[in-house]
């Protein structure tokens, strides 16, 4: 039997993507290679606020994605879950019917091989692995935080300028002793509200700085970092007691040499404006795709996911416009 889609990764793309293909009646499976849902919130940010949810203020990452979780249709089983499952494989086919190109023929890592019409990544590229101020690692430098009374009564630095960094910084002043924010660049990517706010709670901003070493540790936990300030090379001191990096992720991805699909430098999707890969009827959203106005967060990788779930619904059931999404 060959089914309509494949939804690789449960993240909040993937969530949302199982959703909108459950709603239009369309077959399929979604595989996670993680033992739960939730993708990159629920591993390194459970407990951090997101602020860009409509209509609600603020929620918690893992309260979001259990929201998210619970609101797909899940009565029959034209759409199967399965964990701790990835792609081994990708195969083109030839198709039985003429409006399409492509079909596909996947091997999985359960010993699996199934075949479908269309498929779509979502942060399922690959393994997403965060980028590291060192490459020791330190019972003290966190790239993901699952547990914030760890900083209760501590001095932390956190490096980065993006909106995880600066979200870190104002959550953390109720409760941390000190919250310092190193930047490379006196300009932020954060939003200009959380800035502001970040400046009321009394978060030090160094910038223009670099990292530039370790200078004392003890068992594995670092006592003192050195940073070094980019226009005059001046070096400072830091007494530490927890480091937080936010400089974003990379992608170990899985290799697929045997399809032409286009990758940037960062190993994500190049995507055309239906969210469809450089491989007709393979398709991605969320943070493993790129295209020329892509916005990084979580609505938009959302919204890439019903984009791309209505284009593949409207070659399948060979509609004449796509369905709205609603």
């Amino acid at each position: 039997m060959v089914k309509d889609i494949l939804i690789i990764g449960c993240g909040s793309a993937g969530m949302y993507a199982w959703k909108m293909a459950a709603d239009l009646k369309l077959t399929g499976d979604v595989v996670e290679a993680k033992d739960t849902y939730g993708g990159q919130v629920t591993t390194y940010y459970p407990e951090k606020y997101i602020y860009n949810f409509p209509a609600i203020p603020k929620i918690q990452g893992q309260e979001a994605m259990d929201a998210m979780f619970k609101s797909i249709k899940k009565e029959n089983d034209d759409i199967n879950l399965t964990y701790n499952t990835y792609v081994l494989e990708i195969k083109t086919i030839k198709p039985e019917e003429e409006k399409h190109i492509n079909w596909f023929e996947v091997k999985f890592s359960n010993k699996e091989v199934k075949q479908y019409k269309r498929i779509l990544f979502t942060d399922g590229m690959g393994v997403f692995k965060p980028i590291q101020l060192v490459d020791k690692l330190y019972d003290n430098i966190f790239y993901s935080i699952t547990n914030m009374q760890e900083f209760k009564n501590q001095n932390v630095t956190i490096f980065g300028g993006g909106d995880s960094s600066l979200d870190w910084a104002n959550e953390l002043t109720s409760i941390a002793k000190s919250v310092t924010i190193v930047h490379r660049r006196n300009e932020f990517r954060a939003k200009p509200a959380s800035i502001e706010e970040a400046k009321k709670n009394h978060v030090r901003f160094l910038t223009p700085y670099n990292f530039k070493e370790i200078s004392e540790d003890d068992n594995d936990i670092v006592k003192k970092i050195k940073i070094i300030e980019i226009d005059s090379n001046q070096e400072v001191e830091l007494e530490v007691d927890s480091i937080i990096v936010q400089f974003g992720s990379t992608i170990e991805k899985e290799k697929f040499e045997n399809l032409d699909l286009k990758i940037n430098k960062l190993n994500r999707f190049e995507v055309d404006q239906t969210m469809q890969t450089s491989v007709q009827g393979i398709y991605a959203s969320g943070d493993c795709c790129i295209y020329e106005t892509k916005i990084r967060n979580l609505i938009s990788g959302v919204y890439e996911s019903m984009q791309a779930v209505v284009n593949i619904e409207k070659i399948i059931k060979d509609r004449k416009a796509v369905n709205n999404g609603w």
